[in-house]
């Protein structure tokens, strides 16, 4: 089994008035999906049983501050301000740049961007994001 570094991940973003394109400056990306489930349980049964539900996802991405960011890092940056936002933004979250065909990918919503600046630090930008429909896995 090979193992990757964390250096060699990506993040590629389409929103509704944009072209799917790699968002640069991009320091990490996370992907939490959860399931929900159901209690079949019966009278009679001496232990609880499940069925799977519903599955959803959300994640963040760390990027680093770019004033003269290109218009792809700045839609993914500012995508935030969307009012109304119908999830139609298309995200592909890649472990290893170098595979392209390793992949998730989803629809969702940029649910919160966090900016800031301390002394003597890099400035970053936090992206927070929510998925909406199924979830693709090509890992």
């Amino acid at each position: 089994m090979a193992a990757l570094k964390g250096d060699v991940g990506k993040i590629m973003f389409h929103n509704a008035a944009g072209t799917e394109a790699d968002i640069s400056g991009l320091r990490n990306w996370s992907l939490s999906i959860t399931k929900d489930t159901q209690e079949t349980t019966v009278q009679g049964n001496t232990s609880k049983t499940f069925i799977g539900g519903l599955i959803s996802g959300e994640g963040s991405a760390t990027l680093i501050y770019d004033n003269a960011g290109n218009s792809d890092y700045l839609a993914f940056v500012e995508d935030v301000l969307t009012t109304g936002d119908a999830a139609d933004a298309l995200f592909e979250l890649f472990p290893d740049s170098a595979a392209s065909s390793k992949k998730f990918g989803f629809s969702g919503i940029i649910t919160g961007a966090e900016y800031g600046a301390t002394l003597g630090e890099i400035q970053e930008i936090n992206i927070t994001f929510q998925t909406s429909g199924a979830i693709t896995s090509d890992i």
